[in-house]
């Protein structure tokens, strides 16, 4: 295998794993978003449970837990 042989390969070999990157890149920026609108959705669920009023959580229906 001669030197500009070798030289090709490598450079075959860098471009996969530079699109191999930017997937991955994607991949996690897409998380991150996925993650970030999941915590504002949590923290908006427990500021309305907050706001709850003890009448307002004991006239909702109870169903025992065997059923």
């Amino acid at each position: 295998m001669s030197v500009e042989d070798r030289i090709v390969d490598l450079e075959i070999r860098l471009t996969h794993q530079d699109n191999t990157i930017d997937d991955l890149n994607k991949t996690i920026f897409e998380q991150w978003q996925v993650i970030d609108q999941l915590t504002k959705d949590v923290h908006s669920l427990k500021e309305r449970l907050k706001a709850l009023t003890p009448s307002e959580i004991d006239d909702a229906p109870y169903i025992p837990p065997h059923y």
